[in-house]
C-alpha cells in the first residue's frame, strides 16, 4: 500500500516538482517552488485577521474579509476538489485533489487533472494557520465562534463524512491535497470537498516593477502608484554590490499626506507634503553646527558655517 512519503516529496520540492502521486515521480509538473517570486510574496499579511475570524459555514461561501476596501482573503465553504488523472488501487481510488477554479471550469469528480500540467485554472495562495492566534492551533475553518472560534486548518469532507487531519496534507502554496495512504484515499465516486482561506491581498508585484537592462545594465525601478505601507509611500535604497549611484530623474508621486519621508527611528527627519512644502523635522535638541547645514529646532531656523 503505497503511502506519503516525506523523503519522496523533498527530493521532488528539492527539483522544482510539485510532489502529487507518491509512487509515480514522472507525473510531478515543474512549478515555484522554492524560488519564490514577487507575485508571491504577501505585502498585505498584517491585513490578515488572527482572531475573531468570522465565517465557517455555508451561508458565509465566498465571502470576502476586507480592509480598507481591499479583499484580503475569500472563504470557501466545502468547495468540491478535482481528482487527480491518476488513479491508484487499481484505478479504483483518488490519492490527489487540487484546487481548481475558473469561468466555464466545473471542479469536482466529473473531470480530471493531469498532474503533469499546471491548469490555468489551479487556485494558489491560501492561508494557513500560521497567521491564526497562537490559541487557535487545534481549531479550524468550520469550528465557529461557539466551538471556541474559527482558525485557518482545513476541514476535509466527502459530504457526510469529516477526514481525520492525519488522513491527509493540504499544500496552502499550491493548493493540492494528497491523502497520507491510499488505505484512506476515497473510491472514484466519492467527492471531495474543502473548507479554506484564500489570500487575495496585495503582493510585491504589485508595490514595484523593475525594468532593468539585458546583461545587469542599470535600468528603471518604479514604485506603483497603490504601493504603500501604513498609508504612506516608503522608499528604500540600499548601497549594495554594483550599486553605487542613482542617475537620471526620480519622479516620486503620490496624494498622501507624505509624498516623500525620511525617518531617523520615530523621529520624521525631512518630508514632502502632498502640498509641496519641504517641511524639517523639530529637533529636540541643538545639533553641532555643520557647514552648509540647516535644521529646525524650537521654533527657530539654523544655519551651519565654518
Amino acid at each position: 500500500m503505497a503511502t506519503f512519503a516525506s523523503a519522496s516529496k523533498s527530493n521532488r520540492l528539492l527539483q522544482g516538482k510539485r510532489y502529487t502521486i507518491a509512487e509515480l515521480d514522472a507525473a510531478e509538473a515543474y512549478t515555484r517552488v522554492f524560488d519564490l517570486n514577487a507575485s508571491e510574496i504577501y505585502t498585505q499579511e498584517g491585513e490578515i485577521i488572527s482572531n475573531n475570524i468570522p465565517y465557517s459555514g455555508s451561508s458565509q461561501n465566498g465571502l470576502y474579509l476586507t480592509s480598507n476596501g481591499q479583499n484580503i482573503s475569500k472563504f470557501y465553504y466545502r468547495f468540491p476538489l478535482t481528482p487527480s488523472s491518476v488513479k491508484v488501487v487499481n484505478n479504483t481510488k483518488n490519492n490527489t485533489f487540487f484546487f481548481l477554479s475558473g469561468s466555464g471550469f466545473t471542479p469536482g469528480i466529473s473531470t480530471t487533472a493531469n498532474p503533469q500540467i499546471i491548469q490555468t485554472e489551479q487556485q494558489t495562495n491560501f492561508i494557513s494557520n500560521k497567521y491564526a492566534d497562537p490559541t487557535l492551533a487545534s481549531n479550524n475553518s468550520e469550528n465557529g465562534v461557539n466551538d471556541g472560534g474559527t482558525a485557518y486548518n482545513v476541514v476535509v469532507s466527502n459530504g457526510s463524512k469529516v477526514y481525520e487531519s492525519t488522513d491527509y496534507q493540504f499544500d496552502y502554496k499550491t493548493g493540492i491535497l494528497q491523502f497520507t495512504s491510499n488505505g484512506v484515499s476515497p473510491t472514484i465516486s466519492t467527492n471531495v470537498y474543502i473548507t479554506v482561506y484564500q489570500y487575495l491581498g496585495k503582493k510585491l508585484n504589485e508595490f514595484i516593477t523593475s525594468d532593468a537592462l539585458p546583461g545587469g545594465s542599470p535600468g528603471e525601478i518604479q514604485f506603483n502608484d497603490e504601493g504603500t505601507f501604513g498609508g504612506d509611500p516608503r522608499f528604500i535604497f540600499e548601497k549594495t554590490t554594483g550599486l553605487t549611484q542613482l542617475s537620471g530623474s526620480l519622479q516620486i508621486t503620490g496624494s498622501t499626506n507624505n509624498i516623500f519621508l525620511i525617518k531617523s527611528g520615530s523621529v520624521d527627519l525631512l518630508r514632502v507634503s502632498s502640498s509641496g512644502a519641504i517641511v524639517f523635522g523639530d529637533l529636540q535638541h541643538t545639533p553641532p553646527p555643520v557647514a552648509g547645514g540647516f535644521f529646525y529646532s524650537s521654533s527657530a531656523f539654523y544655519m551651519g558655517v565654518e
